[in-house]
């Protein structure tokens, strides 16, 4: 790896403040002015690439996910295509945690920039908007219930009640049994699954059913009481 030819790719007004230390022959840290939100500096390397010599591998040896596993785990489907997602929208691979890109000696610094948002958008991944956590709950129960309950013959979004508006988001159906899954997230879907349960009732079907809480404690005291009323089996989370 030639170190000349890397200094002088960072020899540009975008990267000022930008270093090379090196840990040991072939790698080099990078020093850069670019930190975590607890003010760390985004730990970046850089190593030989096997495209060839006018290429430089940048990588983090594995930093980025174990910073990342200090406050979060990547522990589900959906998270895991989150977590794919933005390395493909930032054109970062992937190796057994080591995340790397290689680039040409003339796009150093740009890629640099561009390695190092990837990192600060992996490990702010806890952060994510309130919407993409719910899609996440969604899909998460989803991947639960298409994987581990298949003798429960699953189907999604059903209205046993065709003239009542509110579906189900989950019916299972063991031997003479049948069971009515919400995915509760939010107050309002805890209201409207606590009166289709009552109109469920009221119209004599005979069910159980079974409510699965994004977070049990962040509901409204009384969308709490309406749902431990009217709900067969809740689990907080």
């Amino acid at each position: 790896m030639n170190i000349n030819s890397i200094r002088e790719s960072l020899n540009t007004p975008r990267t000022v403040g930008f270093d090379l230390y090196e840990r040991r022959p072939g790698n080099q840290q990078l020093i850069l002015p670019i930190h975590h939100e607890d003010g760390d500096m985004v730990e970046i390397y850089l190593q030989e690439s096997p495209k060839g010599d006018a290429y430089v591998r940048i990588c983090d040896y594995g930093l980025t996910l174990m910073r990342l596993s200090y406050t979060y785990e990547i522990s589900t489907p959906a998270r895991q295509r989150i977590f794919d997602s933005i390395l493909i929208n930032n054109g970062v691979a992937n190796e057994e945690g080591n995340l790397y890109l290689d680039t040409h000696l003339d796009k150093l610094s740009e890629s640099i920039l561009q390695f190092a948002g990837c990192a600060q958008k992996v490990c702010n991944m806890r952060y994510w908007s309130r919407e993409i956590i719910r899609s996440a709950f969604y899909d998460d129960l989803e991947d639960h219930i298409s994987a581990k309950m298949t003798a429960y013959s699953p189907v999604p979004d059903q209205f046993p009640l065709p003239e009542y508006p509110i579906c189900v988001d989950w019916s299972l159906t063991y031997e003479s049994f049948r069971f009515y899954v919400f995915g509760v997230h939010s107050n309002d879907k805890a209201k409207n699954a606590a009166l289709a349960l009552l109109e469920f009732k009221q119209a004599s079907l005979l069910f159980t059913s079974l409510v699965v809480h994004e977070d049990m404690e962040a509901l409204g005291k009384k969308e709490h009481i309406y749902l431990t009323r009217n709900a067969d089996k809740q689990y907080p989370g």
